[in-house]
């Protein structure tokens, strides 16, 4: 097992039930590394009660058979992750023995020695009501008004700026906290030089896509320009942001993908973000695209932090 030194803090959004477990290969076991308060009393247990226990101990039945029969504990099988985002209902087993239906995301985390990490989360139900809110308000508002990128299929610039400005009046009326964060492709004119407008458009889209498996569903990403994308995060701190940010940096550098002719093509990016907050005077959508324009043409994987001057 992982030393406490090491371990990982689960980061969510506010109200949220959060687990991180770990598959160590080698045992061929799933172990309960961490879960919030929110999460352990959801299934009966007080806080820290649920550490280090075995995963099976919250696993509905029908779950922990379908992964005792298909998990294989080898780097090359489908891994935890895999199997649960698969599955249309998740059942978890409660302290006093009934199974319930719960709504999950699971995403990968940096690994720590020889385990594959993740991180569970089941959203809360008030927040979730009010993220039913925001979006229908910014259907609404939206509606008629959003333009797609024929290359990438991604809301354009334009409309990334209009949903800022929506949100900013929304959130400044309903208590909310959200970011605003733009994403650099690193090394794009060398990437233009050698693949052509076609394959950093590719890149582009791969980044898109790490986007999307590492934040909600709710959350927002579309394309500034060939080089960066722009990120809404929704009902987030401060704290949570630079978290979440640094773990998609993570994701993109590691995840290798077929391209330019190699099997193992490393994409990375880098990253300025604030919070979207009453700004009253510069664009925020404009003071982020400046902030990552000032970064080294070589400089790889980078985060700036806005706001903290």
């Amino acid at each position: 097992m992982a030393q406490a030194a090491q371990q990982q803090e689960a980061t969510g959004r506010k109200g949220d039930g959060l687990m991180i477990a770990l598959q160590n290969n080698a045992e061929k076991r799933l172990v309960i590394q961490n879960a919030n308060e929110v999460f352990c009393n959801l299934l009966g247990y007080a806080e820290g009660e649920l550490k280090d226990r075995g995963l099976e101990t919250i696993l509905g039945a029908k779950l922990a058979q379908l992964l005792d029969e298909d998990l294989e504990y080898v780097d090359e099988a489908p891994d935890l992750g895999e199997l649960l985002s698969r599955q249309r209902e998740v059942k978890l087993r409660h302290r006093l023995g009934n199974e319930m239906v719960v709504p999950l995301t699971i995403s990968r985390l940096m690994a720590q020695g020889r385990e594959a990490c993740f991180q569970i989360v089941v959203p809360n139900e008030v927040e979730g009501r009010a993220q039913q809110q925001l979006k229908d308000f910014l259907k609404i508002n939206l509606e008629g008004r959003q333009q797609i990128d024929e290359a990438t299929g991604l809301p354009d610039r334009s409309t990334a700026d209009t949903y800022l400005n929506l949100l900013k009046n929304y959130i400044a009326n309903n208590g909310m906290e959200a970011a605003f964060a733009v994403i650099r492709v690193d090394r794009y004119e060398k990437s233009l030089a050698r693949y052509g407008k076609q394959g950093c458009i590719e890149q582009l889209q791969h980044v898109a896509n790490c986007c999307r498996s590492t934040f909600r569903a709710e959350d927002v990403v579309c394309m500034l320009s060939e080089s960066t994308l722009g990120l809404v995060l929704l009902d987030i701190s401060r704290e949570s942001v630079r978290v979440v940010l640094n773990r998609l940096r993570w994701n993109v550098r590691n995840h290798r993908i077929v391209f330019g002719g190699k099997s193992d093509f490393s994409v990375t990016i880098s990253l300025s973000f604030d919070m979207l907050t009453e700004h009253t005077g510069d664009s925020l959508l404009d003071r982020s695209e400046e902030a990552v324009g000032k970064l080294d043409a070589d400089t790889r994987n980078y985060l700036i932090e806005l706001g903290q001057e």
